[in-house]
């Protein structure tokens, strides 16, 4: 049995992610589907319900800036003090994967992280581990704008209770930073930061 169609509090939900299920989050950015990166069938069925490729990446929330870095190969001094100034924050930064990860969020060799500005959805990704985090439409549809809209899309998924701050309206900034410098791949919400001067 699922728990699609009901609104869940923090425990609640957190089961369903550990049972395989796919859920709907508010984010500081806009509601998503979700699920654990440590569950082949939930990350299979968020394809499903997305109607995506099972080679397209999916991004992953951390819970932070620490968490986010186990999820990268060993990064450079300037690299981790440039996602710290990222982090937490409406940037999904691509960095070179850590062994071991899923194809579903490392095709190749590379994953997409970020580390949300909400404390309550950290906190439920410090229960949970890392989420893989995709908007909340089918195919070529528009990003819903709230929950109400996302579970009106999806109502066979469980919908997280929580209370959420106002989102920013707007999917997060894509920067890809497998190179020596980062190169932005789609804007968003916020600038990105600076990166540091050369010394």
């Amino acid at each position: 049995m699922t728990s699609g169609g009901r609104r869940l509090d923090r425990a609640a939900i957190a089961a369903a992610l550990a049972a395989g299920e796919v859920v709907l989050l508010m984010t500081d950015t806009v509601p998503g589907l979700h699920a654990r990166i440590d569950r082949p069938a939930a990350l299979a069925a968020v394809n499903a319900l997305k109607g995506r490729r099972e080679d397209q990446p999916l991004l992953v929330l951390a819970a932070s800036v620490e968490a986010a870095f186990a999820l990268a190969a060993p990064l450079a001094p300037r690299v981790v003090a440039y996602l710290r100034a990222c982090w937490p924050g409406p940037f999904t930064v691509i960095l070179p994967a850590a062994a071991g990860l899923p194809a579903a969020v490392a095709p190749a060799g590379a994953v997409a992280v970020r580390v949300p500005d909400w404390p309550a959805l950290r906190e439920l990704l410090a229960e949970t581990g890392p989420l893989v985090s995709t908007s909340a439409n089918r195919g070529h549809e528009l990003a819903a704008v709230d929950l109400a809209d996302a579970a009106d899309r999806f109502p066979e998924l469980a919908v997280w209770a929580e209370v959420a701050p106002a989102a920013a309206g707007a999917a997060s900034a894509i920067v890809n930073l497998t190179g020596q410098r980062p190169r932005l791949w789609r804007p968003g919400p916020r600038p990105m930061p600076d990166w540091p001067d050369d010394a």
